[in-house]
């Protein structure tokens, strides 16, 4: 289930529409005051890639300060992707009123033991203050560990005229 296909995370940040992340940017805020998660997807080899974000319900115990995917919500991400031949490339969440940092606690959850759970995914940190994303990062596994990177949010904002 859920097979890595193609290019993995280095796929978020070179091909990925910016229409994609202002859609991950608009949920991560609507979410607030509390962290806001989901995956985007992505299907296709290079020209023609459809891009999928899925917005998934927080249900962690403490969701100003962490996030979870509901492990029943998480399956059917991964039946979805399976079925529509689809890759998981980016799992993003939100921080409160903190830093856009992938924290311990985020380096924990995504590779328990050291090892990565999902070793080509990207993993998008966005700091959301006062209902507005403020920065943002991007996690990769490389050479033994996570390597972050800043995200510019200018690229990735489609404001609509009044």
């Amino acid at each position: 289930m859920l097979a890595l296909r193609g290019r993995g995370s280095e796929a978020l940040s070179q091909d990925a529409p910016p229409e994609v992340l202002a859609e991950m940017l608009r949920h991560l805020e609507a979410a607030w005051p509390l962290e806001g998660c989901g995956v985007i997807l992505r299907s296709g080899d290079g020209e023609g890639d459809c891009w999928r974000v899925v917005p998934l319900p927080n249900t962690s115990p403490t969701p100003r300060v962490a996030y979870a995917f509901a492990p029943e919500a998480w399956l059917q991400v991964c039946l979805d992707a399976d079925a529509r031949k689809e890759a998981v490339v980016c799992v993003f969440h939100s921080h409160v009123d903190a830093p856009a940092v992938f924290s311990a606690e985020d380096r924990h959850q995504a590779a328990p033991s050291g090892i990565p759970l999902l070793p080509r995914v990207s993993y998008v940190v966005v700091a959301i203050r006062g209902g507005r994303a403020a920065s943002a990062s991007r996690s990769l596994w490389s050479a033994g560990g996570f390597q972050s990177v800043p995200l510019a949010l200018a690229d990735f904002r489609f404001e609509k005229p009044v």
